[in-house]
């Protein structure tokens, strides 16, 4: 069975950088659900203003990224599971996809820090009508979720404040307590 890591979090948190730096160190691969979306049509035009993609749309696409990638490689996955539908089809679909969830990373992040790093991003989705929609989003659908991986024991926070760097070192140091570095 392949790894799977999931990187979870608020928007700002950093998910696809350190997802990128992850596989970059470590000759993993890196899918970044919210890039996959963006990259499909359908898809994009939903989450102009901080809605999320539709579940079935997210299934859809990461499911063909995950599809695509050899078992012996590593993967992290950023962005999803976000909802319970996203919960129940990842679970379902992992033996398929020759995959285990080894561990769940959250990235902490408080909402200001958030602004102020997705001002400076200037993507179309990150006006701060959008981030406060997003962020309304993550604390009434995302938050259970993170809440069903801690109670599975797969859950582990790292405080996402600092620069790349300085969470990349918190992100490390969790997956070598976790065994999987």
């Amino acid at each position: 069975m392949g790894q799977l890591i999931v990187l979870m979090g608020p928007t700002g948190a950093g998910k696809s950088a350190q997802g990128e730096l992850l596989a970059e160190r470590n000759g993993w691969v890196h899918l970044s659900s919210g890039t996959l979306l963006r990259l499909d049509a359908r898809a994009a035009a939903q989450m102009q203003d901080g809605r999320l993609a539709p579940a079935a749309e997210v299934e859809r696409v990461v499911g063909e990224a995950l599809a695509a990638v050899p078992e012996n490689q590593p993967v992290v996955l950023d962005g999803t599971p976000r909802t319970w539908s996203n919960v129940h089809w990842l679970e379902a679909n992992l033996p398929k996809f020759h995959r285990q969830l080894q561990i769940v990373l959250l990235i902490e992040l408080d909402i200001a820090t958030s602004v102020k790093r997705l001002g400076l991003r200037g993507r179309a989705d990150d006006v701060p009508e959008a981030v406060r929609a997003k962020w309304e989003l993550f604390e009434t659908v995302t938050r259970p979720v993170i809440e069903h991986y801690r109670n599975q024991g797969l859950l582990v926070s790292v405080d996402g404040r600092g620069d790349i760097e300085e969470v990349h070192r918190e992100i490390t140091t969790a997956l070598a307590k976790a065994g999987i570095l």
